[in-house]
């Protein structure tokens, strides 16, 4: 009865806008604001009928449960949501070809967003719920960026109690930041060196803390860059450490391997 109700709810679950706040961006010079209909970049968080008595799950949408390391910060997502800004600027990418890489619907109506339809998919075992938090409303209404994904972060409890009535012990903490910051194809020479510091860290953590993967060239990119900080760096007491994870990461064993080597090399270069 619980689960059933819990779906039906889930119609009605829908976008809520995160605050942005301010972030030096130097990607590219702001561009005219482009005309586009709401209607579409918002479509329904459920699925057809015959959709939803499927018994077939679409796990693509799961979010990793995050540790306390990974947990994003205010500072995190207000720098992803603006990255997100600058990238749509570019051009190179559509809110359509976005929503078809994520895998997963924008969140549409108005009661709960990326939050609520992670609580109802943990409480129904129906992942494909899972939407995403998109630019809209007002400030984004006719700009290059409406209808692209904005950070969404979620605490739902394991036990089947509703949000925030459970104990610590049952508590999940989920946010799909790494999913949408593995999408952006910048490069280093993209980012000013305090935006370059806070993107190495978000790499870093992508594969840490989400179910995505770096592809093969931005693994191969990062690695590149993280060797050449090394090299500026010359400090020997960590430099065989650090030089054996960057091997790991843009040499043999496979991508794999590489899990996490990304991420305890970061912590050596960037402080944590």
């Amino acid at each position: 009865m619980k689960k059933l109700l819990l779906l039906f709810i889930g119609m009605a679950v829908c976008l809520t806008d995160l605050p942005v706040g301010a972030v030096t961006i130097n990607k590219a010079a702001p561009v005219a604001a482009q005309e586009s209909s709401a209607s579409t970049t918002t479509s329904s968080l459920v699925p057809t009928v015959l959709g939803l008595i499927s018994s077939v799950q679409q796990l693509s949408a799961k979010q990793k449960q995050l540790t306390a390391e990974c947990i994003p910060t205010t500072q995190e997502i207000t720098f992803v949501d603006n990255i997100v800004k600058e990238w749509a600027k570019t051009g190179s990418v559509t809110a359509e070809e976005v929503e078809k890489k994520l895998g997963r619907k924008p969140c549409a109506m108005a009661n709960g967003g990326y939050s609520s339809s992670v609580e109802i998919a943990a409480g129904t075992d129906m992942d494909e719920l899972i939407c995403y938090d998109h630019f809209e409303g007002e400030g984004n209404e006719g700009m290059v960026w409406q209808g692209f994904p904005k950070v969404g972060k979620a605490t739902y409890c394991s036990d089947g109690s509703p949000a925030g009535m459970c104990s610590n012990k049952y508590k999940v903490n989920v946010s799909d930041i790494y999913d949408i910051f593995n999408l952006v194809d910048f490069t280093e020479e993209d980012y000013s060196p305090s935006e370059l510091t806070m993107a190495s860290k978000m790499i870093a953590k992508i594969e840490q803390c989400s179910y995505s993967k770096l592809n093969a060239k931005k693994r191969e990119m990062w690695g590149e860059f993280l060797i050449g900080t090394v090299n500026s760096l010359g400090e020997p007491t960590n430099t065989g450490s650090i030089m054996d994870a960057v091997g790991s990461i843009t040499g043999g064993g496979g991508l794999g391997s590489s899990i996490g080597s990304i991420g305890s090399l970061a912590t050596s270069l960037l402080g944590g």
